[in-house]
């Protein structure tokens, strides 16, 4: 189960690059929220906030990619879906 999460985590991680390298303004608020949960996950195991956070990262991330389909690539988008659909 373990390695569930962590391959959870590290979705969110890469979602949160993304983010990053988009638009570190028009995005700040996910960015944070990855940020502390990343970082709540690694102290307590308890992936519950990455599973809620990260739903809410694929939806923004499929909302920019209507609007911007050559920024966002799909394999990450269903890299994240494949994580969070574990829980």
């Amino acid at each position: 189960m373990i390695e569930i999460h962590q391959k959870l985590e590290q979705a969110c991680r890469e979602a949160r690059d993304k983010f990053a390298q988009l638009d570190s303004e028009g995005f700040k608020g996910m960015i944070e929220k990855l940020d502390y949960l990343i970082v709540s996950y690694n102290a307590d195991q308890n992936p519950i906030g990455l599973y809620e956070v990260g739903q809410e990262a694929i939806d923004t991330l499929k909302a920019y990619k209507v609007e911007n389909p050559r920024k966002v690539a799909q394999k990450l988008i269903d890299g994240l879906e494949k994580a969070v659909s574990t829980k």
